[in-house]
């Protein structure tokens, strides 16, 4: 007799749900909403998890459906968002000329994906720390592009329009675009030992690395709104540099 669904099998379809519904949405231009999804899906990744632990660890049918919903919400949407903004010509018309090269960095964001995806489900020393870039945290830096640039969720302070600016770029300017993909698609696939936001126990030793983040992160938010999300990957990637302050927690894995 099949079993009834896990409470952990039930948010990561709520994940998966998310990620249809963000690209159904993007390709009808509600990109506000559909970049949302993206953020409320990795808020119900995070839950599932949380639920598995609790009641005793997950099952191979739920690590699968994990890995599918995450293809969808983190793979398909954030790339469907990219290139829905280039469609709608949010930005600069001179893209039309470049629509190949955006094709491409587009392209790239679920291919990467899924590589990462894969590679993870294959490696059992990705257990307490990530070694490359985590695909949500991916999906997550370019579901904050279309709503930086539609402006409305940026707070106003001194000092965002070095870090805006940079986004603008970013997207008005197609190779720059394509060369971001590559790398961040790189970082994926990577080596580089990036510390889970999992906490270890409920103490500060241990879980410096964390506690640093999400203060930061909730520092950046109040003071640059959507602006953050670039800002806090670049923390996190830096993170093996800085996190040697505190060796206890700098070793991910």
């Amino acid at each position: 007799m099949p079993r009834p669904p896990r409470l952990s099998d039930l948010l990561t379809t709520a994940n998966l749900a998310c990620g249809v519904s963000s690209v159904l949405l993007a390709s009808q231009g509600q990109l506000t909403i559909a970049c949302g999804l993206v953020f409320l899906g990795a808020l119900f990744d995070v839950f599932d998890g949380l639920a598995a632990r609790a009641l005793g660890g997950g099952s191979p049918l739920g690590a699968q459906l994990d890995s599918l919903a995450d293809m969808v919400t983190f793979g398909m949407a954030p790339a469907f968002a990219v290139w829905s903004l280039h469609t709608t010509s949010i930005v600069d018309q001179r893209n039309e000329a470049h629509a190949w090269v955006v094709a491409l960095a587009v392209l790239l964001i679920p291919i990467a994906s899924a590589w990462r995806l894969a590679k993870f489900n294959i490696d059992p020393r990705q257990t307490s720390g990530f070694l490359g870039l985590p695909t949500p945290a991916n999906a997550l830096f370019w579901a904050s592009i279309p709503l930086i640039l539609a402006g409305d969720l940026v707070v106003h302070t001194p000092g965002r329009d070095l870090p805006f600016g940079l986004v603008v770029a970013l997207f008005a300017h197609p190779f720059l675009l394509l060369m971001t993909t590559v790398v961040l698609g790189a970082l994926m696939l990577s080596e580089l030992p990036l510390p889970s936001l999992k906490f270890k126990h409920g103490g500060w030793k241990g879980n410096e690395v964390i506690f640093l983040l999400l203060g930061l992160g909730a520092v950046l938010v109040a003071l640059y709104g959507i602006l953050a999300v670039p800002l806090l990957l670049a923390l996190y990637l830096l993170s093996p540099l800085w996190g040697r302050l505190f060796p206890a927690s700098s070793r991910p894995l």
